[in-house]
């Protein structure tokens, strides 16, 4: 049987030839773990509350290309990742906290170069949470460590949010 690698996270796993993301550094059975911990967030309420933050923590740990798109997207998860782990914002302010920080369409985002990933929790970690109580854990831990392994981003990182969360919502 082939092995994968995934290229964010370094999940090693049996291939699947499932699907790879799009706009996502990710390998597709890391894909089709996130697709899991996804369903698990849309299908029961008492994992619902920290949803946004396991789409930043996945996607800051898996970032794609350079494209506008992509640079966004990263830009955004690690722009909500900064407030839910310093300042302890609710994850469930995520989509509030999206559309403000995009109001008058933002041009000073830029590709950030990646950090490596070895030894950071993963989907598959949070994945094995039992309960709601021991996903809302490792859901944290997982954000908590991605955010970390950004650390030589902070500084701009929260400039753009002090940039984008300064206007007033529109």
């Amino acid at each position: 049987m082939t092995a994968t690698t995934c290229p964010g996270c370094g999940l090693v796993a049996p291939a699947t030839g499932g699907p790879f993301p799009d706009e996502c550094g990710a390998s597709a059975e890391c894909w089709g773990r996130y697709g899991e911990l996804l369903a698990r967030s849309y299908t029961v309420a008492e994992y619902r509350h920290v949803h946004q933050l396991v789409v930043d923590a996945y996607i800051a740990q898996h970032p794609g290309g350079g494209s506008r798109r992509e640079v966004q997207g990263l830009a955004l998860c690690l722009m909500t990742l900064c407030p839910f782990v310093e300042d302890g914002a609710d994850p469930r302010e995520g989509a509030a906290l999206h559309k403000q920080m995009m109001a008058g369409r933002p041009d000073y985002f830029h590709r950030l170069e990646p950090p490596p990933w070895l030894g950071l929790t993963t989907a598959v970690d949070v994945l094995a949470a039992r309960d709601a109580v021991e996903h809302e854990r490792l859901a944290w831990a997982w954000g908590r460590d991605v955010w970390r392994s950004w650390a030589p981003h902070h500084a701009t990182i929260r400039r753009w949010n002090t940039r984008a969360l300064a206007r007033p919502e529109t």
